[in-house]
């Protein structure tokens, strides 16, 4: 009976642990399933959204129980899918929270830009051990940028704004992480929304992106290589081989990337 009466303690006693690294879900689901439903070609439907939000608040939820000691036993590739989602997902919740709204930089003030705002509710992963709320600074520029080195999160997250690379349908997950990344990528460059290869003119029209965080694409060769790897197939010997290639940089659109609003 002492036996039994052990047993059963142990049991309640797992049931009330945090989940365990290998527990969380790294397939994000209930992430997938927002995107699934509100995401429309480049646009995003934040009124659907608006109208039902509880899977993302859920989700939203799930990425808050983590714990500095799960994260510290996950794979590269894991942390770096979790980083990705939790900036689009805050992303798409802080737009929510003030929408309609023409624009995401609307949401900032005089003193704070909308993304120093400190309103991501992760307080245990801050990067800075104060136990603070994040801002979508935090997680970029603290987290992303410099833990992963990896260019390609500029085609990856969001920022909720016409010009930035669109949303996948999907998150973003460590067992094809690579794969998506490249996609989007991919889908980026040959958006002549967003990018502009003119081989007649010998001239590339670039998202400002490229401009902002060039030290990121130069670390990968540079920006006309960096290029030149994911570009449209018919574009790479061009971007190669110009002696006198042009690069202009692109208008960058901050109205929301709304189905309703976008014109």
């Amino acid at each position: 009976m002492k036996h039994l009466l052990f047993a059963l303690l142990a049991l309640l006693a797992l049931a009330f642990q945090p989940l365990r690294a290998q527990e969380f879900d790294h397939e994000h689901k209930l992430w997938t399933s927002v995107l699934a439903k509100h995401v429309k070609a480049d646009r995003f439907d934040y009124a659907a959204l608006k109208k039902d939000r509880g899977e993302l608040d859920a989700y939203l939820a799930q990425l808050k129980s983590a714990t500095p000691a799960q994260l510290a036993g996950w794979t590269r590739e894991q942390r770096y899918a979790f980083w990705i989602n939790a900036y689009n997902a805050n992303c798409i919740a802080l737009v929510l929270g003030e929408y309609p709204v023409p624009s995401i930089k609307d949401i900032g003030s005089f003193f704070t830009a909308v993304w120093d705002k400190r309103y991501i509710d992760m307080t245990a992963l801050d990067p800075q051990g104060k136990g603070r709320k994040l801002s979508l600074t935090d997680i970029e520029h603290v987290i992303l940028r410099p833990e992963f080195k990896d260019a390609r999160v500029h085609a990856a997250i969001n920022c909720a704004s016409l010009s930035c690379p669109p949303l996948r349908a999907e998150a973003f997950v460590a067992a094809r992480l690579n794969e998506q990344l490249d996609d989007s990528v991919r889908r980026w460059l040959a958006d002549t929304t967003r990018n502009r290869f003119e081989p007649a003119k010998n001239r590339l029209q670039i998202s400002a992106i490229f401009d902002w965080f060039k030290e990121d694409f130069e670390r990968e060769g540079g920006v006309r290589a960096w290029i030149a790897k994911f570009a449209p197939p018919e574009h790479v010997e061009w971007l190669r081989s110009s002696a006198k290639l042009e690069l202009a940089t692109l208008d960058y659109s901050w109205k929301l990337n709304d189905v309703v609003k976008a014109k």
